[in-house]
């Protein structure tokens, strides 16, 4: 019986040694990308999220080795866009496409003062890396402007027309079609 017993012990005792022996989650296979669905690799899932502490290889879908330490930054630069109303004369001007607010302003403003009555021309509205668009509607025998801004193309004039529509103006029509002023790449 002690002999069974010993032998029993024996035979549980190597049993959870060999258990303990292989580790699925660690050695080479930790790093197999067929695992990581069932959970293994969690540095890697880690390092996704936190890229500022991967060091070294990681494994992108396909099993590829790639490293996070190079990024690429690409610059580019913004472009910014205005429109200027002339309240005397109703002369609506506008830019595009410039290096700068200051400068997308000045532009506008200049071609609003060229062509109408000099100094009455304000600045309405103004984007950048975007484009926008200006309705305008009746209320009470009174004109009001209406803007729409978007940050992609096709959008702004919908937006200025729901605009107009959602401040109860009546007879709400496009009067400036949508400009954009998107960066380069």
């Amino acid at each position: 019986m002690k002999k069974q017993l010993f032998l029993l012990f024996s035979v549980l005792l190597g049993y959870s040694e060999l258990s303990f022996a292989y580790d699925p989650t660690r050695g080479a296979l930790q790093n197999a990308p067929e695992l990581r669905s069932y959970g293994y690799n969690q540095q890697d899932i880690y390092n996704k999220y936190h890229p500022s502490v991967n060091v070294g290889n990681s494994y992108n879908n396909n099993g590829n080795s790639y490293n996070n330490m190079n990024p690429v930054i690409i610059h580019v630069p913004s472009k910014y866009g205005a429109i200027v109303l002339n309240n005397k004369t109703g002369i609506i001007t506008d830019s595009v496409n410039e290096d700068s607010l200051e400068q997308a302003k000045r532009v506008a403003i200049q071609r609003c003062e060229k062509r109408g009555a000099g100094k009455f021309c304000k600045v309405r509205d103004w984007v950048r890396n975007g484009c926008h668009a200006l309705a305008t509607g009746t209320k009470n025998g009174l004109r009001f402007l209406s803007k729409g801004n978007s940050s992609t193309e096709g959008n702004s004039e919908r937006l200025a027309l729901e605009n107009c529509n959602s401040q109860k103006y009546e007879e709400c029509a496009i009067i400036v079609p949508e400009r954009c002023s998107l960066p380069n790449d």
